[in-house]
């Protein structure tokens, strides 16, 4: 249930066959997803509180990770089963690691994790692994911004390195017309408790202004039609859009 246009991308959550050879020729980064609930009563005043907390013990504790949380820009009549979405990005597995085990054995950990589950109920947490397969322009310094997760399949015998290949061919195209967003392709670590093989979602997005040129962009015949001639092959999304408002917690 995502994307609005075939040519736009997103997020990825499935379980993917082991990824082998293929991680050594693509920069993987890990990364969580987790959907969330606000508890009856809880103000957006109480769940400001607790993001502040979280940025500060990430913070304080070193921790090298990238935290957005998404809200739902609209809400269709199906889709949607959450109020807020986290997503964070680690600089290596070995940092995951350390920092997953910091959050769960020491108390200053745990306290986080109490002080999240006072204003929101989480469902399970989500692993994957991400490519960055576009850089948007001053993306490092984005606190906030706007954007769209969309479903995608492989084809038979495809993987991240493949997904990666042929995106930098899209990129020469958006180049070549000055369109600038941001997108990463995430692919689920072994463990996720999808069991769809070979899916995967692209998570796309910028400022407000820069992904307003894009979505017009992406609307043209010449771009759906570049758009399918490049990555037919390879892999193909669906056209069910879902947009996020999204807001940096941490870097």
């Amino acid at each position: 249930n995502i994307m609005k246009h075939r040519i736009l991308m997103g997020l990825l959550l499935m379980l993917l066959p082991p990824l082998g050879t293929q991680a050594a020729t693509v920069d993987l980064v890990p990364g969580e997803m987790q959907a969330c609930q606000l508890n009856d009563g809880v103000s957006t005043r109480e769940v400001d509180k607790v993001m502040t907390k979280i940025a500060d013990w990430l913070q304080a504790d070193g921790h090298e990770y990238d935290l957005w949380m998404a809200t739902p820009h609209f809400r269709p009549p199906e889709g949607y089963d959450f109020d807020v979405l986290f997503l964070g990005f680690w600089t290596s597995h070995a940092e995951q690691m350390s920092g997953l085990k910091k959050f769960y054995t020491t108390q200053a950990g745990r306290d986080i994790g109490q002080s999240l589950a006072d204003v929101m109920t989480c469902g399970g947490n989500r692993h994957f692994n991400s490519v960055q397969v576009r850089t948007e322009a001053g993306a490092e310094k984005r606190r906030q911004g706007f954007g769209y997760m969309f479903d995608c399949t492989l084809a038979s015998g495809k993987g991240p390195t493949d997904v990666n290949e042929v995106f930098q061919k899209w990129n020469a195209y958006l180049d070549e017309s000055d369109i600038d967003h941001g997108v990463s392709a995430l692919f689920p670590s072994s463990g996720s408790m999808e069991s769809s093989a070979g899916s995967f979602k692209f998570l796309w997005g910028g400022d407000f202004t820069n992904v307003g040129e894009t979505l017009g962009f992406l609307t043209e015949p010449e771009s759906q039609s570049t758009w399918a001639s490049i990555t037919s092959e390879t892999y193909a999304c669906e056209t069910f859009d879902r947009g996020y408002f999204f807001q940096r917690i941490s870097q």
